[in-house]
């Protein structure tokens, strides 16, 4: 019970922080709080079901499933990835981009930045185009070669994941792209932040990268295990990046990460914003 008073705390706190009015608020709330409610017998989901949340972000868009809303208060209400406004030239790619919260959150600080998302599961692509308008989205995987790959996908889409979920996943087929080939694709000469959250494929992702990295000033990459923990931090250092913070609990980590000196910098060292 404390456990859950403890959420609902903080639901309440993440609608008076993002309800753009008392009406919003309450919406916000409402919807927050659907997964203690589903816990208790006093609600299901309708994971078809697609609405809508006036907030200070703008209008945001989710499905009526047990992890869609939860991005909402991880990602732009506490601001998990603390960055902020970038100071370094060049585009922002958000690596496993879900519903598309990380990159809303790095536009609000970033307009006219270009954006490039990164989402296999089609029905998670689809929001992030109507969430933030501004970025352009890729409804593929990125590994560490082209190709394709199969990955466990829970029943009501939410996830792709390459290691084992608390929930019951079936196979599905994607194809993958690697971030050099993409970059060098679009002619990407500068990358100001690269963000990562793909369930497991964050090595691979980086072994794609060595071209990407080196022109890239910043990382916020998302673990799983701590062997991929200490795997990532060891290919980021290799890269030439110093780890600026990192931690890990349970079975997940978080790592940020930069360059002392890159193009778009002036030379400055780039320190996640808290």
């Amino acid at each position: 019970m404390l456990t859950q008073a403890k959420r609902l705390i903080t639901y309440v706190l993440c609608a008076l922080r993002l309800g753009s009015s008392p009406g919003a608020a309450w919406s916000i709330l409402w919807h927050a709080t659907k997964n203690i409610r589903v816990r208790l017998g006093l609600g299901r989901y309708y994971p078809r079901n697609v609405y809508s949340l006036r907030t200070r972000f703008g209008r945001l868009f989710f499905r009526d499933n047990f992890g869609d809303i939860t991005n909402l208060v991880k990602v732009v209400c506490q601001g998990e990835y603390r960055v902020r406004q970038l100071p370094q030239r060049g585009a922002i790619l958000d690596v496993g981009a879900n519903i598309g919260m990380a990159s809303v959150w790095f536009s609000r600080y970033n307009p006219g930045r270009p954006i490039h998302c990164f989402e296999p599961v089609p029905e998670c692509a689809e929001l992030i185009q109507s969430s933030c308008p501004s970025a352009e989205v890729h409804a593929v995987a990125v590994g560490a070669r082209p190709g394709r790959i199969a990955l466990q996908v829970d029943a009501d889409h939410v996830i792709a994941s390459c290691i084992p979920t608390q929930w019951k996943t079936h196979t599905e087929q994607f194809e993958v792209v690697t971030l050099d080939d993409f970059s060098r694709a679009r002619g990407l000469d500068e990358v100001a932040l690269l963000k990562i959250d793909a369930e497991g494929m964050e090595v691979e992702i980086l072994q794609g990268a060595r071209e990407t990295l080196p022109r890239t000033a910043q990382v916020i990459l998302e673990t799983h295990g701590r062997e991929r923990h200490d795997q990532t931090i060891a290919l980021l250092r290799d890269a030439g990046f110093a780890i600026d913070s990192q931690q890990f609990a349970g079975s997940t980590g978080l790592v940020f990460a930069s360059r002392g000196s890159f193009p778009g910098s002036d030379g400055a060292a780039a320190v996640p914003a808290a």
